[in-house]
């Protein structure tokens, strides 16, 4: 496991995914570059170096998870797993976390800089505009947020957007629905500002466990110890008695104070749908107290972009893997779940099936409307589709909704389902009566139960038969590129 997100870089510049570009400005021109890098597959992580204006060694690292093999090496597993094999994986090893609370350390390299007070400056980082029509400049893309819940300790980290606002302060963009909002509700009805630090650069474990859905009352410095089978090591911060991570590249510490005591405009912002839906709106704000950080920081920024191939493979493998493992625990027969890389991952789900009794199409079809860890925001599409079917290939998955779904007895509809403000299908009357809904089209793509035995025989080869003829021929159909 590459804790640190120096060691991350060096890893993939040793197996040739990793290039550094000079001189690109931060006011539009490397959000263009990072969104061009994905009209191939694999693109490689980038970072971006000497940017006008700013020091050099001052970086911005972008495409940070856009090819299965750093995937992989991010998540701790083989990197010569992908797509179903590696969910699969992520799975089992997600099922097998014991949390381990994270170590004091005396002294980390994100304390080689501390500027306190007057002297913070949060434009002193090349933090970039990312796309055309945003607001602003957006500090926190591939951040960390850190909170303690006032009664029972609770330490959260969340991924929640930052647009920065003047020299020392910047917004934060919660979600009513998730734990970071819930956190820092308490201290705003006790009239109180909640005590907050924000990672705008750490390692891609930590991160990927900020955004996974791990269950309240966990933290996710325990989640990612159970990970690594080691404890995280953080330090105290500076003017706030929170954890901070040893091997953080930039933290910014403060306090949100009551959005009626102090707010700031936000967005709009290139949602993670490929849209400027969300608007202009008030947002929460961070008074930024203290800055730390490392030599030469690195600033990671994952803007939501709109290329040919995901921009974000990770979060797919991620909530492909906890929804599978929600599966395992309530119903059999699940052979693979995957949200759809192609359609931004969250709006829609493929389930595999071996189907065992009636209505079981339709009990995984609820499953996965209805948990935690599946399709309960803004899920617009639950595809179910039978056991022979890779749910990570979009060619068979379209096959079996051509050829055995009939569109007027096998897709039904659920109404009134939880949304966010970022959708764009969102009626501007919706908006303006705050009714964050939208509807679920449930997609049976299964042979009929009634009759399944009488459904015409594939031709499709068995995967027994596939992995024999790729032992065989492989080498010289793929040229050892299996």
């Amino acid at each position: 496991m590459l804790d640190d997100l120096r060691e991350f870089i060096e890893k993939s510049q040793a197996i040739g995914e990793c290039k550094t570009l000079n001189g690109a400005h931060w006011d539009l021109e490397i959000g263009r570059i990072a969104e061009l890098s994905l009209s191939v597959p694999d693109s490689p992580l980038l970072i971006f170096d000497n940017i006008p204006g700013y020091p050099r060694g001052f970086r911005v690292l972008t495409n940070f998870l856009t090819s299965w093999r750093r995937v992989a090496m991010g998540l701790g597993l083989p990197m010569d797993l992908t797509g179903l094999a590696l969910i699969r994986a992520w799975k089992e090893k997600v099922a097998a976390v014991k949390p381990i609370p994270p170590v004091y350390v005396q002294t980390a390299p994100v304390k080689e800089n501390i500027i306190l007070g007057d002297d913070v400056d949060v434009l002193m980082f090349p933090t970039p505009k990312w796309h055309e029509f945003d607001g602003g400049r957006y500090i926190g893309t591939g951040n960390m947020v850190i909170l303690k819940d006032p009664d029972s300790g609770w330490i959260n980290l969340g991924c929640y957007r930052s647009q920065i606002v003047d020299r020392n302060t910047v917004t934060v963009h919660f979600v009513s629905s998730h734990h970071g909002a819930a956190i820092v509700r308490k201290y705003w009805d006790r009239g109180l500002s909640c005590p907050v630090a924000m990672t705008c650069g750490q390692g891609a474990q930590l991160w990927i466990s900020s955004m996974s859905p791990v269950p309240a009352g966990i933290c996710e410095y325990d989640w990612t110890g159970g990970l690594r089978n080691r404890a995280v090591e953080v330090v105290r911060g500076e003017t706030v008695d929170l954890p901070i991570p040893a091997e953080a590249e930039i933290v910014l510490e403060g306090e949100i104070p009551p959005p009626e005591t102090q707010s700031a405009d936000e967005g709009p912002f290139g949602e993670w749908e490929g849209y400027y839906a969300g608007g202009k709106t008030p947002h929460p704000v961070i008074r930024v107290k203290a800055i730390l950080h490392r030599n030469d920081p690195i600033q990671i920024g994952v803007p939501m972009l709109v290329g040919k191939y995901d921009d974000h493979l990770v979060w797919g493998v991620d909530l492909s893997a906890q929804l599978w493992a929600e599966f395992d625990r309530q119903i059999p027969g699940v052979t693979g779940v995957s949200f759809v890389y192609e359609a931004r991952r969250r709006t829609m789900v493929v389930v595999s099936l071996k189907q065992a009794y009636p209505g079981h199409v339709k009990q995984a079809a609820l499953i996965a409307a209805g948990t935690y860890r599946g399709a309960t925001n803004l899920g617009k599409y639950i595809i179910i589709v039978d056991d022979d079917i890779d749910p990570t290939n979009m060619s068979e998955v379209l096959w079996a909704i051509a050829t055995r779904c009939d569109p007027k007895q096998q897709i039904e509809f659920l109404s009134n389902r939880a949304s966010y403000a970022s959708d764009p299908r969102l009626s501007p009357e919706q908006r303006k009566s705050g009714d964050l809904t939208c509807s679920t089209a449930i997609i049976d793509a299964c042979k009929p139960w009634a009759w399944r035995n009488q459904f015409p025989k594939t031709t499709k080869m068995s995967t027994e038969v596939a992995d024999e003829v790729r032992r065989k021929w492989g080498d010289l159909l793929f040229g050892g590129n299996r």
